[in-house]
C-alpha cells in the first residue's frame, strides 16, 4: 500500500529561531525568514500557531490550503493554524512575518463571538487594496503602518513591551476581520484530520482548566481515543494529552511571569487542587520550578 509523506509542521521556536522556543509569539522580516527557508516556501502548516505575512511590495504566489492567490502589489495573507500553505515571492520583496499561538486569535475572536471565530480560526485571508472601497483601502494601509509600530516595540527593551505588543497585535487581527467581511467566503474545505485537529484545540482552548482526560474531549468530538492520538500525532507530531498538558503549562508560563499570583491560586485556577502536585507537574514539564521559572524570566 502507498504511503503518502503528511505535510511537515514547521516550529518556528525549534526549527527556525531557537531563542523563541516556548514564546506564543514570532515577528521576523520576510527577508530574513527568506534567507532561512527560501523564498520559494514548499508546502507546510504550523500546527498550534497561525501566521500572517506582509509583503509590502513585488508579485507574490500564495497557496492556502485549496486557495491559491496571485498578488502583485501590498498584500497581507492571514493563514489559520494547522492549514498547509506554501508561498513564493520575489527576491528581495520586503515584508513582514508575525506568528501567533491560536490562543491569542481565539481570545479575540470570543471577545467578538458570532461567526468571528470562525472566520479567525478556520479560513484563511488575503488582501489587497484592489476593489477596496476609499474607507476600507484606509483601513489597509492603517493595518500595514502598524507593522512598523510593531517592529519597533519587538526590538525596543521598554517597559510593558509585551502589554503594548498585544495591544498592537490585537488591533491588527481586528483590522483584518473588518476588511475580510466584504466580498466571497473563502473556500474551507481541508482534510478531514486538520478538521478534528481544530475542533480538538478549539476544545481544549475552552475547557483545559477543568478537562484534562482524553475521554472528555473524545466524547465531545465523537471519536475513540485511538482516532483521535493518531489524528494529532499525524498533525502535529504530539499525542492528545501533550497538548493539553502544553496548553496548561503555556498558560501557567503567562501568569507566572506577568500576574502577582501565589503559587495556591494558580495552581487552583488551573484545575490543581494541590499545589505541591502543580508544582511537580511544572517541574516535569518544563526543567524548573514555578519560582525557578520565575526568576529565570523576571523582566523587571
Amino acid at each position: 500500500m502507498m504511503t503518502k509523506e503528511w505535510i511537515p509542521n514547521l516550529q518556528i521556536g525549534q526549527d527556525y529561531d531557537n531563542k523563541y522556543r516556548d514564546a506564543d509569539i514570532h515577528f521576523d522580516r520576510l527577508g530574513t525568514m527568506a534567507d532561512f527557508f527560501g523564498r520559494d516556501m514548499p508546502v507546510h502548516m504550523h500546527a498550534d500557531f497561525c501566521q500572517i505575512h506582509f509583503v509590502l511590495s513585488g508579485k507574490t504566489q500564495f497557496n492556502i490550503d485549496q486557495n491559491q492567490y496571485k498578488t502583485s502589489d501590498a498584500a497581507i495573507f492571514y493563514t489559520p493554524p494547522a492549514t498547509p500553505h506554501a508561498f513564493l515571492t520575489e527576491a528581495n520583496a520586503p515584508g513582514y512575518v508575525l506568528t501567533l499561538h491560536h490562543s491569542i486569535v481565539n481570545a479575540l475572536a470570543e471577545e467578538l463571538g458570532g461567526h468571528t471565530q470562525n472566520r479567525f480560526l478556520i479560513l484563511p485571508v488575503c488582501l489587497t487594496s484592489a476593489d477596496m472601497s476609499s474607507e476600507k483601502e484606509k483601513v489597509f494601509k492603517t493595518t500595514l503602518a502598524l507593522i512598523d509600530i510593531i517592529k519597533s516595540e519587538w526590538g525596543s527593551e521598554l517597559p510593558h513591551k509585551n502589554d503594548a505588543i498585544l495591544g498592537l497585535i490585537k488591533v491588527l487581527l481586528l483590522n483584518i476581520f473588518r476588511l475580510s467581511e466584504s466580498g466571497e467566503k473563502a473556500n474551507s474545505s481541508t482534510r478531514h484530520e486538520v478538521e478534528i485537529y481544530k475542533h480538538f484545540n478549539r476544545l481544549v482552548e475552552e475547557n483545559y482548566k477543568a478537562e484534562k482526560t482524553i475521554s472528555f474531549y473524545c466524547q465531545q468530538l465523537d471519536i475513540n481515543e485511538s482516532r483521535l492520538n493518531y489524528v494529532c500525532k499525524k498533525v502535529s507530531g504530539a499525542p492528545p494529552k501533550t497538548i493539553i498538558n502544553s496548553r496548561v503549562i503555556l498558560e501557567a508560563k503567562r501568569h507566572i511571569v506577568h500576574a502577582n499570583r501565589s503559587l495556591n491560586e494558580l495552581s487552583y485556577d488551573l484545575g490543581y487542587l494541590d499545589p505541591s502536585y502543580f508544582s511537580r507537574f511544572f517541574q516535569i514539564k518544563t526543567g524548573l520550578t514555578p519560582s525557578e521559572y520565575k526568576k529565570q524570566n523576571n523582566q523587571g
